[in-house]
């Protein structure tokens, strides 16, 4: 195993989002990208379904009450600079995300070597369901 899977054991990145939609049912879905030892796997998520998982899991990790999470925009939210940096945004919440729970001592993702505890996509899939192929993916686009 590389020092580099030991510095960061879960990479995760959103390299790009899509139009879904139309009409008034136009929306952005953001790629969220993640990596954990030898398992890589995509998932697409509308801005709406990260604010849920931020909610929810700084309800169970008080912890996580510090992250920054970017803030609901009531205009131009389809306007292509603001969902930029609103990807920026999310991926730098992700990542802060892990960074907190991997060091947490009440963290399901703390990776506890006594016990060989190494962390999986199961692992990550349990702790929320945002990271789960196939929970709200729905639609004719098919976004699995």
């Amino acid at each position: 195993m590389s020092s580099d899977s030991l510095q960061e054991p879960v990479k995760i990145s959103i390299p790009r989002y899509v139009l879904r939609g139309q009409g008034k049912d136009e929306h952005f879905e953001f790629e969220v990208k993640i990596a954990v030892m030898d398992e890589t796997w995509t998932v697409f998520r509308r801005y709406s379904r990260f604010r849920e998982m931020h909610k929810s899991l700084k309800l169970k990790y008080p912890e996580l009450a510090v992250l920054e999470f970017p803030p609901k925009k009531l205009f131009g939210n389809r306007d292509e600079r603001m969902v930029a940096e609103r990807r920026n945004h999310l991926e730098r919440y992700l990542r802060n995300l892990f960074r907190v729970m991997l060091s947490s001592s009440c963290s399901p993702l703390r990776v506890d070597t006594d016990s060989g505890f190494h962390l999986s996509k199961h692992a990550i899939c349990e702790f929320s369901p945002f990271f789960k192929k196939g929970v709200f993916e729905y639609g004719s686009h098919g976004t699995g």
